[in-house]
């Protein structure tokens, strides 16, 4: 929506007068390129999810060293994982590269991994820093995994490299036991009811025993 800020002040201030146009210029030049600044462009987009699919190729094909290159290696760098049957954070590259290197002594095979990326979110904190976050699908040759994850990549020398990959597994509806989805009062009332059978039973036994022995 354009403002004609000239015609705004004099209605706001009538006593005042207008701003002059230079002003206005210099006002409006300055919104318009504080609010273009947070603007991912699409080559920027391009660049950082490039980054972010050689950071995953180079993890499964157990190449450290390519896989070291998709990261800022600073003691700020942080690098954590919530999955479905474990969980790790790391914080600060002298952490991180040894714990990546002992893991690929210990499972030197490379993997067959496909990913699927979607809903992307975008968000330049400055001209330097990109905040991004996304869906994303992983599937190898046992399982597939869903997970939402964010990174955080900073632009040096021109290479966007990544500051902060954080990622959180959401399970799949389909593969989730019914007796998980009962809600905790059900369940209660459930597990209460079993055992008020259970002392019923014993009771009727007990009475039984009784009467025999008489």
């Amino acid at each position: 929506m354009k403002v004609n800020f000239f015609l705004l002040s004099s209605q706001l201030n009538p006593n005042k007068k207008p701003m002059k146009p230079t002003l206005i210029l210099l006002f409006s030049l300055f919104i318009t390129k504080s609010f273009a600044q947070n603007i991912t462009s699409p080559e920027e987009q391009d660049a950082i999810k490039k980054v972010i699919a050689d950071e995953s190729k180079f993890f499964y094909a157990r190449n450290a060293e390519k896989w070291a290159d998709s990261y800022r290696q600073t003691p700020q760098t942080y690098w954590a994982k919530i999955e479905k049957e474990e969980g790790f954070q790391k914080e600060g590259w002298d952490n991180i590269l040894p714990f990546v290197a002992n893991y690929f002594k210990e499972n030197p095979k490379a993997i067959k991994v496909t990913f699927k990326r979607e809903n992307y979110n975008f968000r330049k904190v400055n001209p330097t820093y990109i905040w991004v976050t996304f869906d994303q699908n992983k599937t190898t040759k046992d399982k597939k995994e869903s997970s939402k994850e964010t990174r955080i990549l900073e632009l040096i020398k021109g290479e966007w490299e990544i500051v902060n990959a954080t990622g959180f597994y959401v399970p799949n509806d389909k593969l989730v036991k019914s007796e998980t989805l009962i809600p905790t009062k059900e369940k209660n009332k459930s597990e209460s009811s079993e055992k008020e059978g259970t002392v019923n039973e014993k009771k009727k036994e007990k009475v039984k025993d009784i009467k025999k022995a008489s």
